[in-house]
């Protein structure tokens, strides 16, 4: 699965001989190697702007000199380095396998017994890297790898001394929101304390899939490791107390990585990487992986190298609580007031926002001193690229290289122009193909860096607009209508075919989240004096402001027509406001307990609400009264659950289940296992996550490698397909067929009957789209590949 070596890629570096790539990432390029007595590595080599920085370059010859000193059981050993080349390049042993961010999106939470086991691996690799004088300070799910042989720490690309305190400027933010200690983000001195936050941080998402500070933008979760308690709701008594005791915001009052590894420690810990789907991956990933062999044309590339982990984690957590109850009241007691807007807002102080279970912006954002407010603005400046209104770029990051028209056949390739370029998110709406991605600038100044989004022709791939855009991708864009809303990468809404902007951006903090109801975007942003209104709402016709008010709640909510419903996390605050106007229609006072998910039944008339206790209750849209309340058996995860309804139908995906419901009796339809809600539910517009149905059917990954048909209204199965390796993705529907992509494979399967149409040789699928003309897939960062549908010739625009 790795890729070929490109014109202008070295053929050495010092004695290694490179064979191909493995992916490229914001560092540099990573190349898989052989040394002289035959073993292989992993290379990774430093951009030239990067190396020509004299500050980065000592700091590479120190991190090298240090992380060389590092060995243990679960660490990737650095085996040789050269921080004088004119390219510097550091070497590590090649070890196949998925990161832990990708095993929980792909098989679900680990039990509390793994989790356990994971977190002495991790302190043990913790005790290598301290014992060599380092730090790692940017620990995560996708800088641990799991193997065939166990978890490893990987990337001390940022690791730093910890006798050093002379190389980081005042202000940097090096780490990860939602995983990051307190302390890296104030500016106050970094110990190994850091990584043990980390750790713990890392624990709650291998037990519940995600943060726990929840899932936010990168300013507001950097606020929320400062000043706020972490959500533990789901996290396994077993490692429950190790958690708490990681997540210390004190760095004194943590344990050490000794003491953790001594708390966690088993005299028979299980095997749990080779326990079936996990082992299946990890296997099928290894399999796939070719040393020498670049792949062929068509055959993908591999891009998942431990460099070319995207950077941002947007860790998906619910933040469900307990329960009580009483009718909705009328729009008297307005809770929630509005204001109408004849013209755009003013514009709010454009500081961190800060929202979680309701107070933050209830009572106004206490600003972080000194160094702690620096810090969170800097990080927010580094990852838009300073940007503020959109503006058309000059020139293309992306080339076209044309394929064939034949039916089935590889219509054409979309790649960055170099390999400091990425794609990194994908999306077919409305007759145009959406990307994303960030463009590094050249020594300089030249080529315009930073994020950007494109609209393409499917038929051809030409481009039809291109405009700059923030760094983080995007995971809450989506098309109402002719409109692109992709509000958390800068672009509130511009026209899909032209780019152009539907008025003035407002200058406001990221939103937290955003919708489009009858014409109207709304987004929720917090604003640092909680003075400001928290909720906005803009036509999407004409870009002028509709209404302002009321207070942002942490999720997306409901949409049914001009109705939308907001919902807290502790759930004494449920309203329902008009789209257009603002105004309230109804809101309950003190509902049963915490809201996790929201959803719209629009044949029922009706909402559902999902409680983190499992239950499940149905209000009638248009005045909130009760329907019915159900109860799932085991209750719901946060961070792995989704709601949804398709026609009469809500659908429930939590803890390894689908499960299905009438909402006009609440009556139990049908429970089926499903595996992974990353990989089975693809986000839609604002982020919410919507099953893939087709012809009253469902389309899911029950198993590793299987995919099901289920009738939705019965749940019995009409077909199932095993397909082998993993699916890693949701599959994609068009046109009465059904595209799947497992290991090295994509497949066209009829829905009707799963009979299959076609299969390509595709690796490294990590977006998969479909229309009438064919598919579309993102292959690593690297490229977006067009394929022809089976029996018809490309259209489209």
């Amino acid at each position: 699965m790795t890729g070929p070596l490109l014109p202008g890629d070295p053929e050495r570096l010092g004695s290694i001989r490179l064979l191909g790539r493995l992916g490229a990432g914001g560092m540099g390029t990573v190349y898989l190697g052989r040394t002289p007595g035959g073993l292989t590595v992993a290379v990774k080599t430093v951009h030239e702007h990067l190396a020509a920085d004299p500050h980065f370059r000592e700091r590479f010859r120190r991190e090298a000199a240090a992380a060389r000193a590092v060995t243990g059981a679960h660490t990737a050993a650095v085996l040789d380095a050269d921080p004088e080349s004119p390219r510097p390049w550091l070497a590590t042993a090649y070890l196949p396998g998925v990161t832990l961010r990708h095993a929980v999106a792909a098989t679900g939470p680990l039990e509390p017994a793994a989790g356990r086991s994971l977190g002495a691996a991790l302190a043990e690799a913790l005790e290598a890297v301290h014992r060599a004088g380092l730090v790692h300070r940017d620990l995560k799910p996708s800088n641990v790898l799991i193997t065939a042989d166990g978890p490893r720490v990987i990337d001390f690309g940022i690791a730093r001394a910890i006798s050093d305190h002379g190389l980081t400027g005042a202000g940097d933010v090096i780490g990860t929101p939602g995983f990051i200690a307190p302390e890296q983000i104030t500016g106050t001195v970094v110990t190994g304390a850091a990584d043990v936050f980390a750790l713990g941080a890392v624990l709650v998402f291998a037990a519940t899939g995600g943060s726990p500070f929840g899932s936010a933008t990168p300013a507001v979760l950097l606020y929320r490791a400062v000043h706020e308690d972490p959500d533990l709701t789901d996290v396994p008594e077993e490692i429950r107390g190790v958690v708490t005791a990681c997540l210390e915001k004190d760095p004194a009052r943590r344990p050490t990585v000794g003491q953790v590894l001594r708390a966690t420690a088993d005299p028979r810990p299980p095997l749990w990487w080779r326990t079936d789907p996990l082992r299946s991956l990890v296997l099928g990933e290894a399999a796939g992986r070719v040393p020498g062999k670049p792949a062929e044309e068509g055959g993908g590339h591999d891009a998942s190298a431990p460099e070319a982990e995207a950077e941002t984690e947007q860790a998906q957590a619910q933040e469900p609580k307990a329960e009580s109850a009483t009718g909705p009241t009328r729009p008297a007691p307005a809770p929630a007031p509005t204001r109408p807007l004849p013209s755009p807002p003013p514009a709010p102080a454009a500081e961190p926002p800060a929202t979680r279970r309701g107070e933050p912006a209830r009572r106004g954002l206490l600003l972080a001193g000194g160094g702690g407010l620096a810090s969170l603005l800097a990080y927010a400046l580094l990852r838009s690229g300073g940007k503020g209104d959109r503006e058309e770029r000059a020139e293309d990051p992306l080339r076209v290289r044309p394929g064939s028209a034949r039916p089935g056949a590889l219509r054409w390739t979309l790649a960055p122009e170099d390999d400091r370029t990425t794609v990194d998110a994908l999306r077919v709406a409305g007759g145009a193909l959406l990307v994303h991605g960030v463009a590094v600038q050249d020594v300089g100044g030249a080529g315009g860096g930073g994020g950007y989004v494109t609209a393409r022709r499917v038929r051809d791939a030409g481009r039809r607009w291109l405009a700059d855009a923030e760094e983080t991708a995007p995971t809450q864009w989506g098309v109402s209508g002719s409109v692109l809303a992709a509000a958390d990468v800068g672009l509130d809404a511009v026209d899909l075919a032209t780019g152009a902007a539907h008025g003035t951006r407002a200058e406001r903090p990221t939103p937290l989240w955003f919708t489009v109801a009858s014409g109207v975007l709304i987004s929720g942003s917090a604003t640092v004096n909680g003075d400001g209104p928290t909720l906005n709402a803009v036509d999407l016709r004409t870009g002028a402001g509709r209404w302002t008010g009321g207070t942002a709640e942490a999720r997306p909510p409901a949409v049914l027509g001009r109705s939308v419903l907001l919902a807290d996390d502790g759930g004494d605050d449920i309203r329902c406001v008009d789209a257009v106007s603002g105004e309230l229609r109804w809101a309950y006072e003190g509902f049963e307990g915490p809201v996790g998910a929201l959803a719209a039944v629009p044949e029922a008339g009706c909402f559902a609400l999902l409680g983190g206790g499992g239950a499940l209750h149905f209000v009638r849209a248009r005045d909130g009264g009760r329907l019915a309340t159900a109860v799932l058996e085991g209750g719901a995860s946060a961070g792995s659950s989704a709601l949804a309804a398709v026609g009469a139908t809500v659908l429930v995906a939590t803890g390894g289940r689908v499960h299905a419901y009438a909402p006009a009796t609440g009556r139990p339809l049908w429970s089926a296992g499903t595996v992974g809600l990353d990989t089975s539910w693809p986000a839609g517009t604002g982020g919410v996550r919507a099953p893939v149905t087709a012809g009253g059917s469902l389309l899911h990954w029950a198993r590793a490698g299987v995919l099901q048909c289920l009738d939705l209204r019965s749940g019995e199965e009409r077909w199932a397909a095993t397909l082998g390796g993993v699916g890693q993705v949701p599959p994609t529907v068009a046109g009465g067929t059904v595209y799947a992509a497992t290991g090295e494979l994509c497949r066209a399967l009829a829905v009707n009957d799963g009979a299959n149409q076609r299969s390509w040789q595709v690796a490294d699928v990590r977006d998969l789209a479909a229309d009438a003309s064919g598919w579309y897939a993102r292959i690593g960062t690297t490229a977006i590949r067009a394929y022809n549908h089976t029996a018809t010739a490309p259209r489209g625009s």
